[in-house]
């Protein structure tokens, strides 16, 4: 059975191999341009954050999982490219958002100003709502267009 034909346990795949890959490079690129940390410490500060904080790293990866959810509830009514093209467009701008944090978290940390650095990653899931909400007024217009099978 290919995962065409299963849409929720594809969409919901992609989302975390999204999540894990846009919080890994972003942290990881963030900690060695801006902050001067090696790559091997990057990579160990990122993966020990992650792990001892586990109620973030669930806030963290709840708009991805939202995501996953909207393209594969489209998958399900409009096929599989119409799902694409809702988690494309929502892949492109958490990352874009995400990249933005982390990198403002560096920034934030070289000048002691811990409060803000901290708050530039813990409010990312709170700042992904309105882009979430962009991707699903796309979503309702591609679910509301006909099938071109009926016209």
């Amino acid at each position: 059975m290919a995962l065409r034909d299963r849409p929720y346990p594809a969409f919901f795949g992609l989302a975390v191999l999204l999540f894990l890959a846009t919080t890994f490079g972003s942290d990881v690129v963030a900690r060695t341009t801006v902050g001067g940390e090696g790559l091997g410490e990057a990579i160990s500060e990122h993966a020990y954050y992650a792990l001892v904080q586990p109620i973030g790293t669930a806030l963290l990866i709840a708009p991805f999982l939202l995501l996953g959810w909207m393209s594969a509830s489209l998958a399900k009514r409009k096929g599989f490219n119409g799902g694409l093209g809702v988690f494309f467009l929502g892949a492109f701008m958490l990352g874009v958002m995400y990249f933005s944090g982390y990198q403002d978290s560096q920034n934030y940390t070289r000048q002691k100003m811990w409060t803000a650095a901290t708050l530039s990653i813990g409010l990312l899931p709170f700042k992904s709502v309105p882009l979430l909400l962009i991707c699903l007024g796309f979503r309702w217009l591609v679910a509301r267009k006909p099938n071109d099978a009926q016209t």
